[in-house]
């Protein structure tokens, strides 16, 4: 297609931006709207009469009022006259509606010069979907979808990250693994739909009676992992017997009023130096939970390197 006048390529192009799937607006030096086409007045409700001539602050939440303009200032005194705000370290990108909620956007921000003024020209596009969905994937790839706690891959990266901290900064750690005592038998006798929710009232148990720095996972099976930073060998054991009691004096009741009791074995290990890896750690707490099984079940021992000391 070839233009034969400038109105015709200029009325082109205001179609094209108005038909546009993302918000489009333009301010000033001082920051003042004057350009909003349809999309940007759906996405953010504001009609682009009422928004003419207004700070772009309107549309930023107050929060982020000083964060939004010094990258503005920072991009208008730069040579770089396109920029993805989204793509600069640690900025998080948030815009307001009329109605005083927020959406995560991502940003491309243009400078140029029109009739020897400099304009800014903001690409705006609601994010909210992408973050849910990135949100939805997290989940899946980090939490057990039975328990809603975290899975063992997830939970191996912790117990990298913890083991990192308490050696780093000479701090105390402690290991548990929790294991149902005869499970199969829950399953046999009442079914498998009511195991699943033996393990997750188990879960509650637990998580009603750890810290919020504790953190649980499901190692595989009726196997937990449970990690508890600052807790050394003079609180390893009052944790483990409170969980271990809780959870005996609590019996699944069900909808059909069955009443479901079980009893746990923890094995528990308290992490020094010598211990080169997660790996050594999870088998000397392993060992614990062998011992506990071994010498009847429905109790905790303590790593027997440790205990004997």
């Amino acid at each position: 297609m070839v233009f034969n006048s400038a109105k015709k390529k200029e009325r082109f192009l205001s179609e094209i931006i108005e038909l546009a799937a993302d918000s489009i607006m333009a301010v000033n030096e001082n920051m003042e709207l004057f350009f909003f086409n349809k999309e940007a007045e759906k996405t953010f409700g504001h009609t682009s009469d009422e928004i003419r001539g207004k700070h772009l602050n309107v549309l930023i939440p107050a929060r982020f009022h000083k964060q939004h303009e010094f990258h503005v200032q920072s991009f208008s005194e730069s040579e770089v006259v396109a920029r993805l705000m989204n793509e600069r370290e640690n900025l998080e990108v948030q815009a307001l509606r009329s109605d005083g909620s927020e959406f995560p956007a991502e940003i491309s921000l243009l400078k140029m010069s029109f009739e020897k003024e400099k304009i800014f020209v903001a690409i705006v596009r609601d994010i909210t979907r992408r973050k849910e969905l990135e949100k939805e994937l997290r989940i899946l790839s980090e939490y057990d979808s039975l328990t809603g706690i975290l899975n063992r891959r997830k939970t191996e990266e912790l117990l990298k990250q913890e083991m990192s901290r308490a050696s780093r900064y000479d701090r105390a750690l402690s290991l548990l693994i929790l294991d149902i005592d005869h499970f199969k038998k829950v399953n046999d006798n009442f079914g498998h739909d009511i195991g699943d929710l033996a393990l997750k009232h188990m879960v509650a148990i637990c998580s009603e009676n750890l810290r919020k720095v504790d953190f649980m996972g499901r190692w595989g099976g009726e196997e937990f992992v449970i990690l508890l930073p600052e807790v050394g060998t003079d609180g390893i054991s009052l944790v483990a017997e409170k969980l271990r009691k809780a959870i005996e004096s609590q019996p699944l009741i069900t909808d059909s009023s069955k009443e479901v009791s079980f009893t746990v074995s923890i094995g528990g290990v308290v992490y020094n130096k010598s211990m080169s890896s997660w790996d050594t750690l999870f088998k000397q707490a392993d060992q614990a939970l062998y011992q506990a099984k071994h010498q009847g079940r429905n109790q905790f021992c303590l790593n027997p390197t440790q205990s004997s000391k």
